[in-house]
């Protein structure tokens, strides 16, 4: 046992958890309660058949019994006789805690009862606490014992923890590509209106069936009109883009960075600046430049804010065992076991960031439950004859959401100092190490 260890005198042999809709807290109970070699006992219910299943497999290291409620989450007697039951067969010399963090009220209540009717104050009592980051310990006759959690989750731990994988074939990127270039496009971006209204203009892939010649895009060359996916390889490998309409600065950045001539971008020779496909190249130029840009921001602060993995461009998929779906995540990272997720986008339009914002909120609480923290970047400009400021509009799209330091808006005007702006949402919301 490391000497560092601050959970170290409540650890135990025998730790019940209450299995609740994310299996995450108990996860970290586990890995800071548990002794070695220890059991795990799940208490779940009907509802929490998945979760349990999912935290069973991740438990490695350690034993584990269940304790199956079926549908009594609410039926004090069950859950105390239940609970009781498990407890009384465990040899009195081995020590025994409950985690109730996870579970019903009702559940916690009667959990309590029947470990404490077997052991009393000999049991160790503990919750995990969401705003703080920490878990604490009860004691009946003194304050509670609250204690930081240092705990290193990969990205794929949390991940795989409620069922969710890579997409086959796009494994998500440590490393920004280009960043340096997409620090100019951020520059540029805050001069003068007309020439990100270029780049965007030129980056517009959408078809309009009505009006063909309305879409003077470049970038919809490399789509198949018919799949409304970008085109082979093969086709992509051949094809340069005309430059004609973009700004001049703009294009002196592709120039610089991307092997571009001053009226062509060939697709193959910017290819080889790094990317893994000219697929790859096509998403960088539609804009998604802008979540390289963020990741190497998060990348430069990892040191000084103790910040672990760091990612961007997820494609999840969810095992058809548990319901199927994909869906996509842009720029993620770990601070110990707490997740920030920064959704990202180069549009304007408030109606779609607050679509972007809504959707990387709900996914965050479902991979991080409450421990999630939420980010939007985006290029919208704050209108100042406006009130409320846009940021504080759309963070008031999510219920509760205007005063709540989880959620942070980063707008167009913030994009320069964006390390710095995110530099200070992370420290506002990192809990105790």
């Amino acid at each position: 046992m490391s000497s560092n260890d601050t959970f170290k005198d409540y650890k135990v042999k025998h730790l019940f958890l209450l299995v609740g809709e994310n299996p995450l807290p108990n996860y970290v109970a586990a890995m800071k309660l548990l002794e070695n070699g220890g059991t795990a006992y799940l208490v779940y219910t009907a509802q929490t058949v998945s979760q349990k299943a999912r935290l069973k497999m991740r438990l490695k290291g350690f034993s584990s019994k269940e304790v199956n409620l079926e549908n009594n989450k609410s039926n004090a007697h069950q859950i105390f006789k239940k609970v009781q039951e498990e407890a009384a067969k465990i040899p009195s010399n081995e020590r025994i805690g409950l985690h109730y963090t996870g579970g019903t009220n009702t559940m916690a209540v009667h959990a309590h009862r029947a470990i404490f009717d077997v052991r009393g104050t000999d049991a160790v009592y503990s919750y995990l606490d969401a705003k703080t980051l920490e878990i604490f310990i009860d004691h009946p006759n003194s304050d509670s014992t609250h204690r930081g959690v240092q705990l290193t989750v990969s990205l794929e731990d949390l991940f795989k923890l409620h069922k969710y994988e890579w997409q086959e074939n796009k494994t998500p990127l440590t490393k920004p590509i280009l960043a340096d270039a997409a620090a100019e496009f951020v520059r540029l971006y805050q001069n003068e209106e007309e020439i990100a209204k270029t780049w965007r203009t030129w980056s517009n892939t959408h078809h309009n069936k009505n009006n063909p010649n309305k879409n003077n895009g470049q970038l919809k060359e490399a789509i198949d009109s018919e799949t409304g996916w970008w085109k082979s390889e093969d086709e992509l490998s051949k094809l340069s883009l005309s430059l004609k309409g973009v700004h001049s600065d703009i294009i002196e950045v592709l120039r610089q960075q991307l092997d571009a001539s001053e009226t062509q971008l060939s697709l193959k020779l910017t290819k080889a600046k790094g990317f893994n496909s000219c697929q790859q190249v096509c998403e960088w130029l539609g804009g998604i430049w802008l979540e390289h840009y963020v990741l190497q921001q998060v990348k430069e602060l990892t040191e000084d804010l103790q910040l672990g993995e760091s990612k961007m461009s997820f494609v999840i998929k969810k095992s058809q065992t548990w319901g199927g779906g994909v869906f996509e995540f842009d720029v993620a990272f770990m601070r110990s076991y707490q997740l920030f997720a920064i959704s990202c986008t180069t549009s304007k339009d408030p109606k779609e960031c607050k679509l972007k914002l809504f959707e990387a909120y709900t996914r965050a609480k479902q991979l991080g439950g409450d421990e999630a923290r939420v980010a939007l970047v985006c290029c919208c400009d704050n209108d100042n004859s406006k009130t409320p400021h846009l940021s504080r509009y759309l963070k008031s799209q999510l219920e509760g959401a205007l005063s709540n330091r989880k959620i942070a808006v980063f707008l167009r005007e913030d994009l320069p100092k964006l390390k710095e702006k995110i530099a200070d949402w992370v420290k506002d919301n990192k809990g105790a190490l």
